[in-house]
């Protein structure tokens, strides 16, 4: 019995020995994973000081001034977490038909199109551009503005994507954001906004854990530890077999095994591949775009 229990114990030794440079290199990427994680999740210091510091802009009178400011605290805590500027206009006034007069909201807006989606993505994205909103810049720099019309007939919103949000966002997400306002926005436009607000941290927070990182550390360890089981129980299980016999250099050795069929039969099959590729979405942005000013936009539209 004490010569299983050192020969067990030999062989632990031994192949720990063997395994202790693997062991080193994934705790090392362990560590490296934790801290990048802790960067990120801690957001970053805002690069930006040329844009206004209101976040809240509710020409349409749909919110209470109180309201107003229970949502100017919500973003600039979402915003220290997003590292993104995050900013809600409602206004209402037609943007649709012909013979259209200019948009007043915080300076003049003129009109270049009759169609009302058009006209709101234009109005979002120059909203945005010429009050120089962006978390790490004032071009083209992180963030997403709200635009609701609240106009009769043509109440709808658009979300306009800037810098990562727009590398980030494809246009299902931005569905699935829009779709926090509408379930709430004519009972509730309050908790519309709150919702909404809410509803960016599962796709832009900066602390998510990316599955390929856990994939490069988790399985390899886990591959490692099965391994070296498998290998112990198998040598302990014969008695006849010593320490070393399956260590050539310190090296674990394995043994080739063959296992002799009295009769096989193999079957073929064909099996049908898909060239035209998947059918999710594309990663990264969605509504691609460059709005009057030159800036690259993504974004997208519900109206009611």
């Amino acid at each position: 019995m004490r010569g299983k229990m050192d020969y067990a114990k030999e062989a632990k030794k031994q192949y720990f020995k063997y395994f202790c440079v693997w062991f080193v290199i994934l705790g090392v990427l362990v560590a490296l994973y934790g801290a990048r994680m802790l960067f990120f999740s801690s957001g970053r210091e805002r690069q930006n000081d040329q844009a206004p510091a209101e976040r809240v802009y509710d020409y349409a009178d749909v919110l209470t001034d109180q309201q107003e400011e229970e949502l100017r605290e919500k973003i600039a805590r979402a915003e220290k977490k997003l590292s993104m500027d995050v900013v809600i206009v409602t206004f209402s006034q037609s943007v649709e038909g012909s013979g259209l007069q200019p948009v007043e909201l915080d300076r003049t807006y003129q009109l270049s199109s009759s169609w009302w989606d058009t006209n709101m993505q234009n109005l979002a994205d120059d909203f945005w551009d010429r009050n120089g909103y962006g978390y790490n810049r004032d071009f083209e720099g992180d963030g997403v503005l709200l635009l609701h019309n609240w106009y009769a007939g043509q109440n709808g919103e658009h979300l306009s994507t800037s810098g990562r949000a727009e590398q980030k966002l494809d246009s299902g997400e931005i569905d699935r954001i829009l779709d926090t306002v509408d379930r709430y926005y004519d009972t509730d436009p309050f908790r519309a906004y709150s919702e909404f607000i809410d509803s960016l941290k599962p796709y832009l927070g900066r602390g998510e854990a990316p599955i390929p990182w856990l994939l490069v550390v988790i399985v390899p360890v886990i591959v490692a530890a099965v391994y070296a089981a498998h290998n112990l129980r198998k040598e302990k299980a014969q008695d006849t077999t010593t320490a070393n016999t399956y260590l050539a250099s310190g090296k674990p050795v394995i043994n080739n095994r063959r296992d002799a069929f009295i009769r096989k039969s193999v079957i073929t099959r064909h099996i049908q591949t898909n060239s035209g590729g998947s059918g999710g979405h594309s990663s990264g942005g969605g509504g691609h775009h460059t709005s009057s000013s030159g800036a690259s936009h993504g974004g997208g539209s519900h109206r009611h």
